[in-house]
């Protein structure tokens, strides 16, 4: 068994620490998923226009990013796209972002983006469940 000295294994877990993470949750009516780079709209969350032609498919949760990092920069985007793709999303919002200060005095950067798909065309008779 080979040891290893204890200030690598902490550099190690606080580099694993420090990696992003991302989560998602669907919601509504389920969608078939796209192609991991699809193309996605990015529409205001509160517009009249958004909620009328849009409905949300889910929300995708990007934690533990740099301190600073724009929730559209390039890094993000790379993360935050597949997933919303994989919902079938057409159009992507931001809801929120920001930093945090954790209580080890290191900051973070997050994202919560809202997932839209197109709404779809009311049929002639309703479903049954």
């Amino acid at each position: 068994m080979v040891a290893v000295p204890r200030f690598l294994l902490g550099l190690c877990l606080g580099a694993a620490a420090c990696a992003p993470v991302i989560n998602d949750m669907r919601m509504g009516t389920p969608r078939a998923p796209r192609e991991p780079t699809c193309s996605l709209d990015i529409v205001p969350p509160t517009d009249l226009a958004t909620i009328q032609k849009y409905e949300q498919v889910g929300v995708v949760h990007l934690s533990h990013e740099e301190a600073g990092t724009d929730p559209m920069a390039p890094s993000a985007r790379e993360l935050v796209r597949p997933r919303a793709c994989a919902m079938g999303g057409e159009a992507i919002s931001i809801m929120a972002s920001g930093n945090i200060l954790s209580p080890a005095l290191t900051t973070s950067a997050f994202g919560a983006y809202l997932v839209w798909a197109k709404k779809p065309s009311p049929s002639a008779a309703p479903q049954k469940f």
